[in-house]
């Protein structure tokens, strides 16, 4: 499996995955909340180009603009939970939290999150042999969604915001109330929470991409200290920004090797071209 965030902030968030053999790949993007060119692309700068007709689908997570604000404009067959299909008035597949499905080479698994948006999901896609998690938009660090993504080999995590930036930065005290409360964004310590509670459950991931960084109310060394200090020697933790997202990651038998990106915010050198992340 690989998979690239192409995009995570408030701005628009889109994470390209694929899994299945040479020929016979699937590609799907979770969400869609950048336009379509700028999503066009991204897709062109990756490794091996692809095109977005490429795409043989969208999973979406929730009806904010961020997330799923381009998803009728990709023209690309879709999957949204009920909510998210009403809200946003999207021709669908039906998503259950907690029912999985299948897409070509991979099985989903929708996660509920606690959001306030209608009907929130993460998602967790596997090809059988690899487990990849996408954790974001969720409000507090609950132990069932820790359950949930227990045993990724990588973990796409939300950590959007640093408590006490949030607390005296220049946000509306009710945009402060939302973000901070229990149906907002995690903290990055709540973060770290989440991930303890993980660790517990199962084996730790050997990835953690933090996600969704507030430019406002956080800074990428204060999201990668939090998470680093949970996993120890057991992992390491990239930083994916709003305008470069991730590098590529590859996923298999256990084994993840992350192809660097130019990305000014990830805090740790490759010395060479590839890094398998032991």
């Amino acid at each position: 499996m690989r998979l690239s965030l192409l995009g995570s902030g408030s701005s628009g968030n889109v994470a390209y995955f694929e899994a299945g053999p040479v020929g016979a790949r699937t590609r799907v993007l979770v969400d869609a909340g950048l336009p379509k060119k700028e999503v066009e692309t991204r897709l062109a700068r990756l490794p091996q180009p692809i095109a977005l007709e490429q795409i043989d689908a969208l999973l979406i997570t929730h009806d904010h603009n961020d997330h799923a604000g381009c998803a009728r404009t990709y023209g690309r067959p879709m999957w949204a939970t009920a909510g998210t299909r009403r809200a946003c008035e999207l021709e669908a597949g039906l998503v259950r939290a907690g029912d999985r499905f299948t897409v070509g080479a991979f099985e989903v698994l929708p996660v509920l999150l606690p959001h306030d948006a209608i009907e929130t999901v993460g998602y967790v896609l596997s090809d059988g042999v690899s487990r990849v998690g996408i954790l974001t938009d969720c409000g507090h660090d609950a132990p069932d969604v820790a359950a949930a993504y227990a045993g990724c080999d990588v973990l796409v995590l939300e950590a959007n915001h640093d408590a006490t930036l949030l607390k005296f930065g220049s946000y509306p005290p009710s945009l402060k109330r939302r973000v901070g409360g229990r149906l907002g964004h995690l903290s990055n310590d709540q973060s770290a929470s989440l991930l303890k509670m993980m660790i517990k459950l199962g084996p730790p991931p050997r990835l953690v991409v933090a996600a969704h960084l507030s430019q406002a109310n956080n800074r990428p060394q204060l999201a990668k200290s939090a998470l680093d200090r949970v996993l120890g020697r057991a992992g390491r933790v990239i930083v994916a920004t709003q305008n470069t997202g991730s590098p590529l990651i590859s996923v298999e038998k256990g084994r993840v090797v992350c192809e660097p990106a130019r990305n000014e915010q990830l805090s740790f050198e490759f010395a060479q071209a590839l890094k398998e992340l032991r």
